[in-house]
């Protein structure tokens, strides 16, 4: 068992940081740069006591990137082409970034987005993201757990397994929409006062050194991605 870390950074190193990679997976072209850049992203989620979320992403992008190395960047059958493993590979990796933004408390993403000056038109919709994902997630483990104790979630009925399973989320999924706003609404999330969080709001030393070796991390991966120093 992993322990977890008491280290905290703010939304807007964390925001550095999966701004810097989803730009990187989208830049970048060789699979072993990606594979460096998912080692910092394990270790930047270690240390924030998300280790076991590291080690499962990591894991994910390691079968896959096996999967595209047996088929020789041919797919394997019709079902798994080498341009979905290529995208699954990358997605992979992007949630890695994301996973600690999407767990932040969301009057912690408000305090932080008033303080910024960041347009409402902005800061409410992502912070309703915020609070609907975690969710919608545990709504979808709520439905595959009733599926699997009525039986009911099987391989040979692919289509019926689907309905079972999308029905009841997106039924569900626009109630959850609804309460969270008016959850919101009425704690004042619209309200042109100042937002405060229990949680001290400020960038601080080890903030900046995460974007600090971040930017370094990504400069250096594009160097040696586009063979800068060949």
């Amino acid at each position: 068992m992993i322990p977890k870390a008491d280290v905290h950074f703010d939304f807007r190193a964390k925001l550095v940081v999966a701004v810097l990679v989803m730009s990187l997976v989208a830049l970048l072209t060789s699979d072993i740069t990606l594979y460096a850049l998912m080692v910092f992203l394990v270790l930047y989620l270690a240390i924030q006591g998300l280790g076991r979320h590291a080690l499962i992403y990591a894991l994910i992008a390691l079968v896959l990137g096996m999967m595209r190395v047996v088929s020789n960047g041919n797919g394997l059958t019709f079902l798994l082409p080498e341009m979905f493993l290529f995208i699954l590979v990358r997605t992979t990796i992007m949630l890695m970034a994301a996973e600690p933004l999407l767990g932040m408390p969301p009057g912690e993403v408000v305090a932080v987005c008033k303080k910024m000056r960041v347009p409402d038109m902005a800061a409410l919709p992502l912070t309703f993201m915020l609070r609907f994902l975690p969710a919608v997630e545990g709504e979808f483990r709520d439905v595959f757990e009733a599926l699997g104790m009525r039986r009911l979630l099987s391989f040979r009925h692919p289509l019926r397994t689907f309905e079972h399973v999308v029905t009841p989320v997106m039924l569900r999924s626009s109630r959850i929409a609804e309460e969270l706003a008016a959850s919101a609404e009425s704690r004042g999330i619209s309200s042109p006062g100042e937002h405060t969080c229990r949680r001290a709001i400020r960038f601080g030393c080890h903030d900046a050194a995460l974007s600090i070796i971040s930017m370094a991390i990504a400069f250096s991966c594009v160097v040696f991605d586009k063979g800068f120093l060949a």
